[in-house]
């Protein structure tokens, strides 16, 4: 048997952590599991007898229910060891600033720091940590800003706008319980909600519901990014 499995008998879970797109879970004895689901794993609580070929860690938990990581094409990360070790990871030692912990100011220094285009810099986890395509496009478009803007062309309003943005859609997706595209679930089963919600991102062809305009899918450093030309114009200002 593997010495980590192990280990991890008999400890108490102590703590549930984000740590931008990472979940750790801190454990009696100094001990961190951490997960990041990457594109289709996903941490479930399912009956003891629950079987799934893609399941590819169990473990059995006091409630009489088990913990499991499902991971359909495996791309998941997994960490385990002391809190010291874990934390030191090339991936989360590097990680940069949650959104939601800092204030405008440090937001600001942050983006004056840097050059090229908004939308890249946001999907940066080593500048903020836990943005993604979802909640940059999201962001963008409420509040008014178009993805290619270059960050040096930003008025200090619209950085404000941004800021706000920002919180509001990171609020909004985490209190609707996430965003389920396709088979991502909650440790429950449930599905997130924010897909059913979204503003703009995946709603290409459709009416932008500001100003009615026809939402637009584009590329920006190679990711498919979704915008209203008319409420984003990349000159910045509105048509």
């Amino acid at each position: 048997m593997d010495k980590r499995i192990l280990d991890l008998q008999n400890r108490k879970v102590l703590k549930i952590e984000r740590r931008g797109k990472a979940i750790l879970i801190y454990l009696s004895g100094n001990k961190i599991l951490g997960f990041h689901q990457r594109m289709t794993g996903k941490l479930l609580i399912v009956p003891r007898d629950f079987r799934d070929k893609h399941i590819r860690l169990r473990f059995r938990l006091s409630s009489g229910k088990d913990l499991i990581f499902h991971d359909v094409r495996k791309f998941g990360v997994r960490w385990y060891g002391s809190s010291e070790k874990v934390l030191k990871d090339k991936y989360l030692s590097k990680l940069g600033k949650d959104p939601l912990k800092i204030n405008f100011k440090k937001f600001q220094e942050l983006l004056q720091e840097r050059h090229g285009m908004i939308k890249p810099l946001l999907l940066r986890q080593d500048v903020f940590a836990g943005i993604g395509n979802i909640v940059a496009d999201e962001s963008l478009w409420k509040a008014r800003i178009h993805p290619r803007r270059k960050i040096a062309s930003l008025k200090l309003s619209e950085v404000g706008n941004l800021f706000k943005a920002l919180h509001y859609v990171l609020k909004k997706s985490i209190r609707l319980g996430g965003t389920t595209m396709r088979d991502w679930l909650r440790p429950d089963r449930s599905e997130g909600q924010y897909y059913k919600a979204r503003l703009v991102y995946q709603r290409a062809g459709e009416k932008c519901q500001r100003c009615s305009a026809i939402i637009k899918r584009i590329k920006v450093a190679s990711r498919g990014t979704f915008i209203c030309e008319t409420c984003q114009p990349e000159a910045g200002k509105p048509k």
